[in-house]
């Protein structure tokens, strides 16, 4: 007699694909579904239709919703430790066969603030493109900070040195912040010369800023201030509306090379190091090595000019 071999019970593929923990966790991570598509470059309709879809192959739900955003249930914990580990090996892989990699094709990512990308960077890309037109440069102009570890941005310019011992850091420049006020404004409010003076005056408030310590000089007068005209989360905003006379605000010195705005002489002493940073894994790749050198070399051959201390704009006519 034949006997038939019981049959395995086949085990579902429950999760699906890598790509429904990349949005499981983008969720978990910044508590909406906007901000996950921001982060995942991709639509916030695309976010919840891959949520949904996890959460019918799962039987449960993975996600309350609170005033103050999204948050993970009690029932999906464990699966957010999971994927949090299956993240981990991911990128360490990513990370490794990123600094292997040979190829002098592809995208190559560059996080910086809103005024170093827009002003100075993206400018000076022109050459890169004429040496290297099959890598492709992807500028993340933003002032929050990208993980490196995660391959958020292949390399970061930024304005304070990181703490992390994978995580490689040249110094590249100096710059310090001055009060700007544009021509228009100074004819009918004229321009402070003292840091009391700042009570009289209309200001714009770039309020990333506020985060930053080396910054509460500025905070400060933020805070006493009385006639705060306007507040903004961009630094290209705030730029902007203090072209246009809407108030003062503060910037590095360079904003002059991109604007006629005038300096007040007054001194909050605020300097700031300018940082290269990459990863230990990644940055030994061909074409990560070949961007990272080049944007290193545009700022030596700017740092008198753009990134120095030295810098001293026009002021105002007598």
């Amino acid at each position: 007699m034949v006997t038939t071999p019981p049959r395995k019970n086949k085990v579902p593929n429950i999760l699906g694909d890598w790509d429904d923990v990349r949005f499981f966790l983008a969720v978990a991570k910044t508590g909406s579904f906007s901000a996950a598509a921001t982060q995942l470059n991709t639509k916030q309709t695309t976010v919840g239709r891959r949520i949904q879809a996890l959460e019918r192959r799962l039987g449960a739900k993975l996600f309350d919703r609170h005033r103050h955003g999204m948050e993970v249930t009690p029932a999906a914990r464990g699966v957010l430790v999971q994927a949090e580990s299956m993240m981990s090996n991911a990128t360490s892989i990513e990370r490794h066969l990123a600094g292997l990699d040979r190829e002098m094709a592809g995208i190559v990512r560059i996080a910086a603030t809103e005024g170093i990308a827009a002003h100075w960077l993206v400018p000076r890309l022109g050459q890169l493109r004429t040496t290297h037109p099959d890598i492709i440069v992807q500028v993340i102009a933003s002032d929050q900070v990208l993980d490196l570890a995660t391959r958020q941005a292949d390399l970061a310019i930024r304005f304070f040195r990181p703490t992390s011992n994978q995580l490689v850091a040249a110094r590249v420049g100096q710059v310090n912040f001055s009060i700007f006020a544009a021509p228009s404004y100074i004819e009918r409010y004229g321009l402070p010369q003292r840091l009391d003076d700042l009570r009289e005056h209309h200001i714009v408030d770039h309020t990333t800023l506020h985060s930053l310590a080396a910054m509460k000089p500025w905070s400060e007068v933020v805070e006493r201030s009385p006639s705060v005209v306007l507040r903004t989360n961009s630094s290209y905003a705030a730029v902007e509306a203090v072209q246009v006379g809407y108030g003062i605000s503060v910037f590095p010195d360079y904003v002059t090379k991109s604007s006629n705005l005038v300096p007040a002489p007054i001194d909050l002493k605020i300097v700031r190091d300018i940082w290269l940073v990459s990863h230990e894994e990644t940055n030994k790749g061909a074409r990560i090595r070949t961007v990272i050198d080049y944007v290193r070399e545009q700022f030596r051959q700017d740092e008198r000019e753009w990134f120095s201390t030295t810098i001293r704009a026009p002021m105002a006519a007598a």
